[in-house]
C-alpha cells in the first residue's frame, strides 16, 4: 500500500507543479498578447487543474514539516495580498476596515502554524 501512496504523491505533486507552471506561462503570454490563449480556451482551466492536483497532493502527503522557511515565506508573501484584498473589498466595514485588513494579514501565518502543529511527526 505504501508503494501506491508514494506513486500517488509523486503523480499529484508532478501534476500540481505542471499545472501551476502552465497557468503562469499561459497567463503571462495572455498579458503580453491579449487573446493569444483566451481565443481558444480559458487560462483558468489550468488554475482549476492546479487546485485539483493541489488538493489531491495535500490529501496524500504525510508530513507538512518539510521546508519551514518556504512555508512561512509563502505565508508572509500572501499576508499583504490578503490585507489588500480585505481593504479593497471591505469598504462596508467603515472604521473596522483597518482591523479587517490586519486580521486578513494574520490568517496565512496562522493557517501555516496550525497545519504544521497538527501534522504527523
Amino acid at each position: 500500500m505504501s508503494d501506491n501512496r508514494a506513486f500517488e504523491v509523486s503523480v499529484a505533486g508532478c501534476g500540481f507543479a505542471a499545472s501551476v507552471t502552465a497557468y503562469l506561462a499561459f497567463w503571462v503570454s495572455e498579458l503580453a498578447r491579449p487573446g493569444f490563449v483566451s481565443r481558444f480556451l480559458s487560462v483558468h482551466l489550468f488554475l482549476l487543474s492546479a487546485v485539483a492536483f493541489g488538493a489531491w497532493y495535500a490529501s496524500r502527503v504525510e508530513r507538512y514539516r518539510d521546508w519551514p522557511l518556504i512555508q512561512y515565506g509563502a505565508a508572509l508573501a500572501l499576508a499583504p495580498i490578503a490585507a489588500y484584498a480585505a481593504w479593497t473589498l471591505g469598504a462596508g466595514f467603515a472604521e473596522l476596515r483597518v482591523l479587517a485588513a490586519a486580521g486578513a494579514a494574520v490568517v496565512p501565518v496562522l493557517v501555516v502554524s496550525l497545519v504544521r502543529s497538527s501534522s504527523v511527526q
